[in-house]
């Protein structure tokens, strides 16, 4: 029989450039127009022996009949997707049809015998034309005579040895029973529960304990290999279509990075245009600003880099299990097939349920502020608009309410409870370092560690922790009736904690001395906080159901603007473009806020339906953590949408 070559090229599409993640490669056929069972539709990538009703165009490449009529209902020709030739005025029904992969069945009736191969050579085995019955083994002629020289030198006995025709004729002949007493006894039936081989002289009517059986239940080897066969194909179709997935999903991630490719194309020739209108000073920001958005080519490049890496190592994976099933269905004897069904259809199902994950590429835009009348015309980059949430990981049985959470510098989890403190990894949630404490309802980033807000004995009390969570100082303390619940923010500057029983915005240095009290003027009942970079402060009212942002200074304060209407808000913070994020008491709903109070949308996760309560919010990058209480921590990823001013 003749080989196919296939050759893996990889489609370059229009902008791609050096450096960039490569799109997933195509396969194609040999010069004789040959397709192998691992070629595969254009359109929908499935592998040729799970295609439907595959055809051939006059380009040699292969495509599902379906596949084929849909694109030609739309333009009234065929576009191959593969190599861009354009087939005009084709007639579908004489469209080549190609042969798929035979089924175990189908294979049996054909005349011509399936090559039978080395089991000894590593790679690419080729045809053997021995084999031997006290080895077991098949050999090609490099093998067979290595094997007859050590029997030369070193064996004491010669093997017997067979043609691979004979061997052919009847190979279930020469796997024999290795029980005392029962030599060169054929193995001709098996379990179809255990799966355990027997010759005539083995006792079938003994205990089974697979399936809850009582006794075996003998078949004939031949049988229960076919029916075993079938179950493996299936599950190998399962696993194709899982590798279909990986395929599609890579090239999909590529061309999201292509449309980023030409997005920032015009992006920087806008930056040039601008530049060259404007005086010195306005280049030398669009200079920068250049500099930013290449490096946000270059993150987005590292990302797809990152996330194709993964992908191809899922697929060579599932590739290798796919391609030594195959060879065990097909190059084997039934009795080995029996033997290694058990571990195969394991991996298999394993292999069907692996988790892809996803490529989120944020997206970025250009705005330009300023007036005409003093010519300050600036460029800036800003991040696009969330639009929603894709969940990442969640704490499972937590045994101890989480009331507040923070980023750390090194990107895990600072979270606090009603009896201690951690820090969590941010991958795995495992705990990495923590301190029996009293309840940790507010926590923040210091210069020297973490800061948290302790609630014991009608007190809060305000410490600094090292980075290993030992204590360092007291920075205060203060009085508090009603409940425990209330949170504290810190800036280069400042550390600022809410005191719900007097409506007031405690401030103190970040050495820990006291400066003043701030009264929150309009507040019912006051719970997290926020500090800004611009010095002021944002605060949410539990009860009045708003968020208020005050300047920081001596005295009472009126706010600066107030978002009302929204329900039960707790914790509050700002991503890195400033854009406000509130989390819902109910546990259900996030808020999204401009800078300027306005509310954008709401975003919300099914993951968020059956959380009783949250308490605490944090994001850093992309990456939003909640503390949920009795539920614990849960993270989610931010998919960003492009905005038009």
């Amino acid at each position: 029989m003749s080989s196919v070559t296939v050759t893996v090229v990889a489609e370059v599409p229009p902008g791609f450039k050096d450096g960039m993640a490569p799109p997933p490669p195509v396969r194609r056929l040999s010069s004789n127009g040959s397709p192998t069972e691992k070629s595969s539709c254009g359109t929908c990538l499935q592998r040729l022996p799970f295609m439907v009703d595959p055809r051939k165009l006059p380009c040699s490449h292969v495509f599902c009949f379906p596949c084929l009529k849909s694109e030609f209902a739309k333009t009234n020709a065929v576009n191959c997707p593969v190599c861009g030739k354009v087939f005009d005025n084709l007639e579908m029904d004489k469209v080549t049809k190609v042969q798929r992969m035979k089924s175990d069945e189908d294979s049996r009736s054909v005349k011509e015998p399936v090559s039978v191969l080395c089991d000894v050579c590593k790679k690419d085995p080729v045809t053997a034309i021995s084999f031997c019955i006290d080895c077991g083994k098949k050999m090609c002629p490099r093998h067979l005579e290595f094997h007859d020289g050590y029997q030369i030198d070193f064996s004491k006995k010669k093997h017997k040895q067979i043609s691979i025709e004979v061997y052919r004729a009847s190979p279930n002949k020469f796997v024999v029973c290795e029980k005392p007493g029962h030599a060169n006894q054929q193995l001709t039936k098996a379990c179809r529960n255990c799966h355990k081989l027997f010759c005539d002289r083995c006792d079938t009517k003994a205990a089974c304990d697979v399936n809850g059986a009582k006794v075996h239940d003998p078949r004939e080897i031949e049988n229960l290999s076919v029916e075993l066969k079938d179950i493996l194909s299936k599950k190998m179709e399962l696993c194709s279509g899982k590798i279909t997935d990986i395929i599609r999903l890579q090239k999909n991630t590529s061309g999201d990075l292509c449309d980023i490719q030409e997005k920032v194309g015009q992006m920087l020739e806008e930056v040039d245009k601008t530049a060259e209108d404007q005086i010195s000073m306005i280049k030398s920001k669009a200079d920068q600003l250049k500099n930013e958005i290449t490096l946000h080519l270059n993150q987005s490049s590292n990302q797809v880099d990152v996330f194709s890496s993964s992908l191809m190592a899922k697929k060579d994976q599932l590739d290798d299990l796919w391609t030594s099933t195959q060879h065990l269905i097909t190059q084997n004897r039934d009795a080995e097939v029996v033997r290694q069904y058990k571990a195969r259809s394991d991996q298999l199902d394993k292999a069907v349920t692996v988790e892809l994950g996803f490529c989120h590429l944020p997206r970025k835009m250009l705005s330009y502020t300023g007036s005409d009348e003093d010519i300050d015309l600036g460029l800036e980059l800003e991040p696009s608009s969330p639009s929603s949430l894709h969940f990442r990981i969640k704490e499972k049985n937590s045994t101890v309410h989480c009331s507040t959470v923070c980023w750390t510098l090194e990107g895990h989890f600072l979270c606090g409870r009603d009896s201690l403190m951690e820090v969590r990894h941010s991958d795995n949630v495992n705990v990495l370092k923590n301190l029996k404490t009293t309840n940790a309802n507010g926590v923040a980033l210091h210069k020297q560690g973490y800061l948290a807000l302790h609630w014991a004995n009608n007190k809060n009390y305000i410490i600094l922790y090292s980075p290993e969570l030992t204590f360092i100082k007291l920075f205060g303390e203060f009085f508090r009736t009603t409940d425990k619940f209330s949170h504290m923010s810190s800036s280069e500057k400042h550390v600022v904690a809410v005191d719900p029983d007097t409506k007031q915005l405690r401030v103190y240095g970040t050495n820990g001395d006291s400066l003043f009290d701030m009264k929150l003027v309009g507040m019912m009942r006051p719970w997290g906080v926020h500090y800004l970079q611009d010095g002021c402060v944002l605060v949410s009212d539990f009860m009045a159901g708003s968020v208020r942002k005050y300047k920081v200074l001596p005295g009472h304060s009126e706010p600066i603007w107030v978002c009302r209407d929204l329900e039960s808000p707790v914790g509050i913070t700002t991503d890195f473009s400033g854009i406000i994020y509130v989390a819902s008491f109910t546990g259900s709903k996030i808020y999204v806020l401009s800078h300027e109070g306005v509310k954008l949308k709401v975003l919300t996760h099914k993951k968020l339906q059956n959380v009783k309560e949250v308490y605490d919010i944090d994001i850093v990058d992309d990456q939003l953590v909640l503390a949920c209480g009795v539920d614990g921590l849960a993270c989610f990823e931010l998919t960003f949408e492009a905005v038009v001013l």
